[in-house]
């Protein structure tokens, strides 16, 4: 069985492995301190600020179509309409603008500005390859902040904060950390037209390919994976144009800026794979060895 996933993943997993065992050193990690205006780089590194666009405040969401919008629709979990809602109303009164992306939206978005794309999109599996592309585009396209649906807010935080600290250093994007390594990709930071959304726009197409399973297919060619190797691929100086989202402001009680709600709705019977590819890693990367 190792030895099938091994064949399938090939140097995808040699990388993973590498950036699992790199630890934090890697990372460009925004943490709290840092976000409550401490002056101090939480980096050993110290580079001249990047020429970045500002960071427009932009919230970008995803649905299918406009139902979202219907507090009463039986189709929608009823959490993430609240989120929703309420996460619109908060930042109305911060005056941000949100945007309601819909698969209609997102074509007209492709068709007009990148129909190049338009094959690989037409030819993915599964939607939710469509929906981590499409996300890619937006923020490389607007600029701003996009959030999965089953992200919500905090009143008591707010999202401008963060993009003043990303100013301060000259960082044009930003991805949350995640267990057991690398990013996520349901919250999303960035500047307009930004060169790591670039990036992952390239790289598309050519991670387009079957990984041995739904799961790792859509993890290594448009999801959490696929946006976490395109980072590990860069060199240093490049890593340092983008902040790291440190756990504590992600996801932790007390200091998070963000509500995480029930979702990972697309996940199948294989969701498990990659975390027990990265506990026994040993075992992984012995088995790898023979069949390569």
């Amino acid at each position: 069985v190792i030895a099938y996933w091994c064949y399938f993943l090939g140097n995808e997993l040699f990388q993973t492995l590498k950036l699992y065992n790199a630890g934090d050193k890697i990372y460009h990690i925004l943490e709290t301190t840092k976000a409550s205006n401490d002056t101090e780089s939480t980096t050993s590194h110290s580079l001249p600020p990047m020429t970045t666009s500002p960071i427009p405040k932009i919230m970008h969401r995803m649905w299918k179509n406009a139902s979202i919008l219907d507090t009463n629709n039986p189709s929608i979990p009823t959490n993430w309409t609240r989120a929703f809602h309420n996460c619109n109303s908060i930042y109305t009164h911060r005056n941000w603008t949100t945007i309601l992306w819909t698969d209609a939206t997102i074509r007209t978005l492709l068709e007009n500005h990148y129909p190049h794309f338009i094959p690989v999109f037409d030819s993915y599996r599964y939607d939710i390859q469509r929906v981590d592309a499409s996300r890619y585009f937006i923020i490389y396209h607007y600029g701003g902040v996009y959030l999965d649906l089953d992200i919500g807010c905090q009143k008591s935080r707010d999202l401008t904060d963060l993009i003043h600290s990303m100013e301060e250093d000259g960082v044009g994007a930003m991805l949350p950390m995640t267990s057991p390594v690398g990013f996520s990709n349901d919250v999303l930071f960035a500047s307009k037209h930004n060169r790591f959304f670039e990036r992952l726009m390239d790289a598309l197409p050519r991670r387009n390919k079957w990984y041995g399973s739904p799961y790792l297919s859509v993890m290594y060619s448009t999801g959490p994976m696929f946006l976490s190797l395109e980072y590990y691929r860069m060199i240093p100086e490049q890593r340092q144009e983008l902040f790291a989202l440190s756990p504590d402001l992600y996801s932790e009680k007390g200091t998070r800026y963000f509500r995480h709600l029930r979702g990972s709705t697309w996940h199948g019977s294989d969701a498990h794979l990659v975390q027990w590819l990265i506990r026994y890693w040993g075992v992984v990367l012995v088995v790898a060895l023979l069949v390569f």
